[in-house]
């Protein structure tokens, strides 16, 4: 089942995308619905009709440039950027019996805070799931979260796959656990090169891949499924993109990227672990006399980390990076201990598969974790938003980032 938001910038991506779809179409083995919505007057190239929604069941149809597959229902405009329409979708679609059960989103997304409140200038990136420019509205992870699950009514999704950035989060991942086996998505922006319009240099994920190994094999295992998933995705940062300049001359760039495969029934345990670090960092500052050192490690780290776009990109870091930087720069062994544990269970029992450009030092999960040089009136307002998130309410990171900050000014002088 496909979530495919288009009003708003990705319209023609969107589009594309069910086009695409339709190269492999449903059979005897696999039903493809999608609910597709487009931004009214977006130059596109499919013709008219695309402006409003619609439900679709996706038939074969190899022609690249139109879409052909069967109309269940004409919506007008629905608002996919509303609970309502994302359960009713589910509950649409669970109506197609079948032994496993696929979702996949296209929309963007931004992380786990939203932002779009502040005046503070700069861009910012919040966990704004399917935005909708028509209506003006977005999901937040809470909306989207129990959108599924009232969609869902007791039953479970195999996987979900999010083509949306920033997704491959311990906090996203953590909040979706109970809703589907596994999760596949990255902590990185995910970088779609179609300049000029119409070319998809990089398209991003390519749906139909591992829908065509689901044809060729229905009883592809999820892990199979995602991995097919990520290899063909990650083959198109491989190359060199050919762009022009503002002078109009030809140059040639490589896009970094990541994506993974989560297995969310493992999440409950690494928020036990994270909860652990959380508490010995918190009992440390209160402990000490002189929490100078440990601070220290810690700005260190945060400072050293693979990182993603956030305020001032200085909020969303990758796990393993940063737990392996803090265990080599402390000198506490039970800090190293803690920091081994938590690498150790991702890279074994959360991480089913990851690939990455070579650019990059990402290893398929990132978790929120505010550097100090962020300003305190946009921490203390994403700090409000982030204890809203399941795992800061499950767990003490909340708490421990509060105390690191509040410490992080000793004696005068800031580390």
């Amino acid at each position: 089942m496909f979530y495919l938001n288009g009003d708003n910038s990705l319209t023609q991506e969107v589009l594309h995308t069910l086009d695409m779809l339709e190269t492999v179409g449903s059979s005897d083995e696999i039903n493809i619905l999608a609910l597709v919505d487009g931004r009214p007057g977006a130059d596109h190239g499919y013709g008219n009709g695309w402006d409003g929604s619609k439900l679709i069941y996706v038939t074969h149809d190899a022609r690249i440039g139109e879409i052909n597959s069967l109309i269940l229902q004409d919506m007008d405009e629905q608002n996919l950027g509303s609970p309502e329409t994302l359960e009713s979708f589910i509950q649409k679609c669970l109506k197609f019996r079948a032994e496993r059960y696929i979702f996949c989103t296209f929309a963007h997304g931004r992380g786990i805070i939203d932002t779009k409140t502040l005046t503070t200038p700069g861009a910012h990136k919040s966990l704004a799931i399917s935005i909708d420019e028509t209506d003006k509205t977005q999901l937040t992870l809470q909306e989207f979260r129990s959108a599924i699950q009232r969609g869902l009514d007791g039953q479970k999704f195999d996987a979900m796959v999010f083509f949306s950035c920033l997704t491959g989060m311990v906090e996203v991942a953590y909040a979706l656990k109970d809703l589907t086996g596994y999760l596949i998505a990255s902590e990185d922006e995910i970088r779609i090169v179609n300049d000029p319009p119409g070319s998809f240099q990089i398209r991003g994920i390519k749906f139909e891949e591992p829908l065509k190994a689901i044809r060729n094999n229905p009883y592809l295992s999820i892990a199979d499924f995602g991995k097919v998933t990520i290899d063909k995705f990650i083959e198109q940062y491989t190359r060199d993109v050919n762009l022009k300049d503002v002078n109009g001359q030809p140059y040639h760039c490589r896009y970094p990227a990541t994506l993974a495969i989560l297995d969310c029934r493992t999440f409950d345990q690494l928020a036990s672990y994270l909860n652990h670090f959380a508490d010995y960092i918190v009992e440390r500052l209160q402990a000490s006399h002189n929490a100078a050192p440990l601070l220290k490690e810690i700005r260190f780290t945060l400072s050293e980390t693979q990182r993603y776009a956030s305020f001032l990109n200085l909020e969303y870091f990758d796990v393993q990076d940063l737990f392996l930087k803090l265990a080599a720069k402390t000198g506490d062994e039970h800090l190293k201990k803690l920091c081994h544990e938590v690498v150790d269970f991702v890279k074994t029992k959360v991480i089913v598969y990851e690939r990455h450009t070579l650019d990059s030092a990402s290893n398929g999960l990132s978790i929120y974790f505010p550097h100090p040089l962020i300003p305190e009136n946009i921490f203390q307002c994403h700090q409000a938003m982030y204890r809203k998130s399941e795992f800061s309410k499950h767990t003490s990171w909340d708490e421990m980032i509060e105390i690191v900050r509040r410490q992080m000014t000793f004696d005068g002088k800031r580390f």
